[in-house]
């Protein structure tokens, strides 16, 4: 096992009681993800994958009881403290890639599906995270808690980011007075999609925009278009309009810190029968000179979405998990999201889907060492 995976992962606290402790935790933390990098996706199937690759594992872990049962995988991380367990994963992705400085960072929500116990009436748990653009992998998560929202949870979230030089971007739900004001005290900017959850300054906007269609010159407006998508028949136009909110102080309240400028994008999708357009707001810190900055921003946000939603619903078949402990759910949601940035960051398979990376990495050793730099 290399120094720098001990070293930030010997920080979590090891939550057994010391007399039930056959196995040690640092073992038990490897082995489960090697197993989700390639493709295991409950307990039973990590105590497969430990027992079919067990002299493997002893080759640079202690297992001194052999390969630990699934009820102990179940047992250690539905006990393991989650913000410790993420903290580690993130310092030591830090410490073995060479990441970019983060650009754009997408926070969202998603809710595991498959957690839900609709007899019960308990809901599925809905988890925020955050997605950095630039580098393709997960900064963290954290579970909403029972009987509230987003909005009280994205403060946390962005507790624990390093925001400094950053653009937030968010979905309507972000869109609050305190997560805006915490951005900027982190010297960050943001682009913030607005919907009538805001309804004095949705009206202030789309307002604005109306007027400028009807001709208004009040307004400094810059514009920008983004590519046009064309495929499977169907063409699909994205414009940009920013307006500079300078001349909208005076309906504006100040409390919306270094809201320099909003935003509409027209969406337009057309095929050969039909047509269907779509007008987005957003809210943003970013100067209304630069309408191709907002666009690429906006754009970005749907990676989260794309590159990591996406795939742990279709790769990592997420909303399928049964995983009922809430705790061993949100560790075992944090485990696919970690597998999923190592696999991306693992090249030299080249054009290789991550399904595919997860296949090659279930059947050959030394291409999981590789990902998992151990």
């Amino acid at each position: 096992m290399s120094e720098v995976f001990c070293t930030c992962f010997n920080k979590i606290e090891d939550p057994r009681v010391d007399r039930t402790k056959k196995h040690l935790l640092l073992d038990i933390i490897s082995i489960a993800i090697c197993a989700v990098i390639a493709g295991c996706e409950h307990w039973e199937e990590i105590e497969d994958f430990g027992n079919d690759h067990e002299s493997w594992f002893k080759t640079f872990l202690t297992l001194e009881n052999g390969i630990p049962s699934h009820d102990t995988f179940s047992r250690v991380f539905s006990i393991l403290d989650p913000a410790a367990f993420q903290e580690a994963c993130v310092n030591w992705l830090k410490m073995v890639h060479e990441l970019l400085p983060e650009g754009v960072i997408a926070i969202d929500g998603k809710t595991i599906r498959g957690s839900a116990r609709k007899q019960q009436g308990i809901k599925g748990l809905h988890i925020i995270n955050a997605w950095s653009c630039a580098n393709s992998i997960s900064l963290c998560q954290l579970k909403v808690a029972d009987k509230s929202n987003e909005i009280t949870a994205v403060p946390e979230v962005l507790k624990v980011l390093e925001l400094k030089g950053a653009i937030i971007t968010m979905d309507a739900m972000g869109c609050q007075k305190e997560s805006i004001k915490q951005i900027c005290e982190s010297n960050a900017d943001y682009v913030v999609a607005l919907k009538g959850n805001q309804g004095l300054l949705f009206d202030t906007v789309t307002e604005t925009f109306d007027a400028i269609d009807q001709g208004s010159k009040a307004f400094k407006l810059t514009t920008a278009n983004d590519e046009i998508d064309c495929d499977h028949g169907r063409i699909e136009q994205r414009k940009v309009e920013v307006v500079d909110t300078s001349k909208l102080i005076s309906v504006i309240s100040p409390e919306w810190k270094s809201l320099n400028s909003i935003a509409r994008i027209t969406y337009l999708r057309s095929d050969n029968n039909s047509e269907f357009k779509e007008h987005r707001y957003y809210i943003s810190s970013l100067s209304p000179d630069n309408p191709k900055a907002i666009m690429r921003t906006i754009r970005s946000h749907w990676q989260v979405e794309n590159c990591l939603h996406w795939s742990l619903d279709v790769t990592f078949s997420e909303d399928k998990s049964r995983i009922r402990d809430e705790n061993a759910a949100i560790n075992y949601s944090w485990l696919r999201k970690f597998a999923l940035g190592l696999l991306k960051k693992e090249l030299s398979f080249k054009n290789a889907s991550i399904k595919r990376k997860q296949k090659r990495a279930a059947r050959n050793t030394e291409y999981l060492q590789k990902i998992i730099k151990i």
